[in-house]
């Protein structure tokens, strides 16, 4: 059966950055799974390689930052199928590094880009490339790990709160885990080394087993283990859930789920493919499951607009939201929902939003819109951004912002219709 174009629009929004009119419409004649297959089908999207951006360190701190931003952002809203992209902002919350502490643009955008080559493939290849990233050994201090001297920091976030959780990590795991993990630093041009001086080369006790084990080869024990990669997939299953659809699955889901991940050895496509085959993925609270984290927001509106970076200017704002790229606030990255909505968050909204609209005012967006009705002019604004169903008390609270310009100031209706929309709950959901 072919989708409807409210399936459509839901499927493109939570696998990429909101839904154009042309997007929607390519969709449509298909079914569910052939739309499935259609929008996790990155072979057009170009290179990670493409149009990189110049961090040499004598340009300074924030035009470097903002190139770095300019770029995501800019890939994430022209990408032909983004899930990609939106899987880069996954792996960049859970895998957290940030640049408050690596101080290197350069580090940080590198470890990116390995969101970006390796984000679709396969999670044991990625954690076994994120556990040696220079920006990652930093962060967690893994650098500093030796023999004499262990740090335990980076074998604690690796199981706790990047593989399996912590309610079912012991202590005594950690402190022998952090040993099996030394030996693994930079060099003074800050490239991975592993230095065999600084390994703690004896026996350690990991998870029962008693052996000298090397870091590494606790990725693979915990994937392979019988017991302990099903805690893994289940992990792994309600991370993904959550970011993609909502929060708080219910348990069963999650078994079917993890029991994908399992089959697939922890390919990421095809449970990206279970997720959205879902019958839950359609469902009432999926619909209604999501705000909008900021880079999605941004990035949607700039996707729905086509405006650029440059027009957009997401390095000025997102941090006002609460989404500073490259940044997370802490090791756990950031929390959903309830997280987004603050006075705060809400006036980097209002100003990222004000910004933009004069960008497209000098545009020429919407020219002629007060020709309308009160009504049509409201429903028109909401259009303009992506908002074909808006709420009745949407279209309400606009259309009688719009009679109040009419009344008093009528010149101010075209700079409010291209600002307000982005405002609405309609937009604010993903």
């Amino acid at each position: 059966m072919p989708l409807s174009p409210a399936d459509a629009a839901l499927l493109l929004r939570r696998s990429g950055f909101g839904a154009t009119p042309s997007e929607i419409a390519a969709l449509t004649p298909l079914t569910w799974e052939q739309a499935v297959d259609t929008v996790l089908d990155t072979s057009a999207n170009p290179s990670p390689s493409v149009g990189l951006p110049d961090l040499s360190e004598d340009r300074g701190w924030w035009k470097r930052y903002t190139d770095m931003v300019g770029f995501w952002t800019d890939r994430a809203a022209t990408m032909p199928n983004p899930v990609s992209e939106k899987m880069v902002l996954f792996w960049h919350g859970l895998l957290c590094s940030s640049l408050d502490k690596v101080h290197k643009h350069h580090l940080m955008f590198r470890q990116n880009q390995v969101f970006r080559y390796d984000g679709m493939g396969n999670w044991r290849t990625l954690l076994h490339r994120i556990a040696l990233d220079p920006a990652m050994l930093i962060y967690l201090d893994n650098d500093d790990n030796v023999a004499e001297s262990p740090n335990e920091n980076w074998a604690r976030e690796l199981l706790e709160l990047f593989m399996l959780g912590a309610e079912h990590v012991d202590q005594a795991d950690v402190v022998e885990s952090a040993r099996a993990w030394t030996g693994h630093g930079l060099t003074e041009d800050l490239r991975y080394v592993f230095n065999p001086e600084d390994y703690d080369a004896s026996d350690k006790t990991v998870f029962g087993v008693r052996r000298n084990w090397y870091g590494p080869e606790l990725i693979d024990h915990v994937l392979d283990h019988t017991e302990l990669r099903v805690l893994a997939a289940r992990f792994l299953a309600r991370r993904l859930w959550s970011f993609f659809a909502h929060p708080d699955p219910s348990d069963s889901l999650i078994d079917a789920l993890a029991a994908v991940a399992i089959s697939n050895d922890f390919e990421i496509r095809p449970l990206l493919r279970s997720i959205f085959l879902r019958p839950e993925f359609r469902s009432d609270t999926t619909r209604t499951g999501l705000v909008r984290e900021p880079f999605d927001y941004v990035v949607s509106a700039m996707r729905q607009l086509g405006v650029t970076s440059a027009e957009a200017r997401p390095q000025n704002t997102l941090g006002d939201m609460g989404q500073a790229l490259f940044k997370p606030p802490n090791v756990a990255g950031w929390k959903q929902n309830d997280y987004w909505i603050s006075s705060a968050n809400t006036w980097g909204k209002w100003h990222f939003a004000s910004d933009l609209r004069w960008a497209l005012y000098k545009r020429g967006d919407l020219e002629g819109i007060d020709s309308l009705s009160a009504d049509g002019s409201a429903r028109a604004a909401l259009a303009h951004f992506g908002i074909t169903d808006p709420q009745p008390t949407t279209v309400t609270a606009l259309t009688g912002l719009i009679e109040g310009h009419r009344a008093n100031d009528r010149w101010a209706e075209r700079a409010s219709a291209l600002m307000f929309p982005l405002l609405t709950p309609d937009f604010q959901m993903a």
